[in-house]
């Protein structure tokens, strides 16, 4: 299949493949937006579209913390269903943006999306990507607009991808349409060498491989889906991130974003801000844990510091606390993470307080001019420093629940008291990211 319109040598010939995170729908207007859009392109390229879509930002973990107030463990069926509701929401709100247009465009449901899942019904991993699902769609309406992150399991029941993972189901359906190219829209200009909202300096990538990307996101980077990765290369699609909305030149020049595919490779810097920390008694012992977490479809970073071995966890998961025995959460600590273009990672463990400076420190080690002068880090070939941004949770993300502030979650049973390690930080500290 020849390159698509996102960056490559000639016409992309399956549907127009677009995904619009959470970010896009901020406010409502934000659905206008990406409807107007959404018309421009199904007009200029004349060719069926399919708009995948997240949860307005903000919404997923509302529902996440709502549940959390009445259970710790709820089944995980239940969970799905609640999880999913937020696209399924954003589906609806933008169907009835692309009428208000004069696009006539098919909302779809999990069933309708073609994607069966397996495993748990809120962390179910993508097994097969059926393109006659939405090529009968397609006959009805030449634009359909799906719920990213959900797939039926073989009972035909909903399931969720996990979180963030309306990546995965863009890059899925996009190999199974034979779409080229597949535009992830979100709130970062690009594939960045740190997180911008915590590295002002951090760079946006014109290109990037696929492995490069997958290292990034198997360390904990907030870039694309790791699994949309292997289904994007499996399938011959280059994913091309990018902001939306864009404004100007700031973090690349017009919102030109990141190609990835058969690009070099790059390094970057993570923070772990959205993880918790575990200690654990012996090295077997927390084997043992991210194994079976693993097994749930929770990836962890383990980590061997001069204080004991660690486990790097999503935090707030379901199901997280029955894995983790009697090892100790360190609510004051964070895991920072410098990811080499070589593949090496190298792990700081830092006083959570202190994460930001820390990777705003080791970003400048590994880019240290701001002009762009060469570097053997800088294969990825990054841009200027990005503008920071600000990010913002939609106001109508409590739309489920109103804007009451949700009771905190019964404490579970006393966690074992042991010593709190002294040491901020060991620089000599290494870890491996997964099982």
């Amino acid at each position: 299949m020849s390159g698509g319109p996102s960056g490559g040598p000639g016409p992309d010939r399956g549907p127009l493949v677009m995904k619009f995170g959470g970010s896009a729908f901020a406010d409502l207007d934000g659905f206008a937006r990406v409807a107007r859009y959404t018309a421009r392109r199904a007009a200029q390229e004349k060719r069926p579209v399919v708009v995948v879509v997240s949860a307005m930002s903000g919404t997923t973990g509302r529902l996440q913390q709502t549940l959390g107030a009445l259970a710790d463990d709820p089944p995980a069926p239940v969970a799905a269903m609640l999880l999913t509701s937020g696209e399924t929401v954003s589906v609806a709100l933008l169907a009835a943006a692309l009428d208000a247009v004069g696009v006539p465009a098919l909302p779809l449901t999990a069933a309708g999306t073609g994607l069966l899942g397996e495993g748990p019904a809120d962390r179910a991993g993508l097994v097969r990507a059926d393109p006659a699902v939405l090529l009968s769609g397609l006959e009805d309406s030449p634009v359909l607009v799906v719920p990213g992150g959900q797939a039926v399991d073989a009972a035909g029941r909903t399931v969720m991808l996990g979180r963030n993972s309306s990546d995965l189901s863009a890059a899925a359906m996009a190999g199974a349409l034979g779409a080229g190219t597949c535009v992830l829209f979100s709130d970062v200009p690009g594939v960045c060498t740190a997180d911008p909202y915590l590295v002002p300096a951090a760079r946006t990538l014109d290109e990037i491989s696929y492995e490069g990307v997958r290292r990034m996101s198997r360390h904990g980077a907030k870039v694309v889906h790791e699994s949309a990765v292997d289904w994007a290369e499996r399938g011959g699609v280059r994913l091309h991130c990018r902001p939306f909305p864009w404004a100007g030149g700031a973090g690349g020049a017009g919102g030109a974003g990141t190609v990835v595919g058969e690009g070099p490779e790059a390094a970057a810097v993570v923070a772990h801000k959205g993880s918790d920390v575990w200690r654990f008694r012996s090295g077997p012992e927390r084997r043992a844990a991210a194994r079976g977490l693993l097994a749930d479809g929770l990836r962890t970073t383990e980590f061997d510091s001069a204080s004991g071995p660690y486990l790097v966890v999503p935090a707030g998961d379901r199901g997280t606390a029955a894995r983790l025995g009697g090892a100790r959460r360190h609510d004051d600590l964070c895991l920072v993470t410098t990811v080499h273009a070589d593949g090496r990672a190298e792990h700081v463990l830092v006083a959570r307080a202190d994460a930001d400076a820390e990777a705003r420190r080791c970003h400048a080690l590994l880019y240290p001019d701001p002009a762009g002068a060469a570097d053997p880090d800088r294969a990825g070939g990054p841009g200027p420093a990005v503008a920071a941004p600000v990010k913002a949770r939609s106001p109508h993300s409590d739309v489920l629940f109103g804007s009451r502030p949700v009771p905190a979650a019964v404490e579970a049973a006393e966690e074992p008291r042991w010593p709190v390690p002294r040491t901020r930080r060991h620089p000599g500290d290494r870890g491996s990211a997964g099982v």
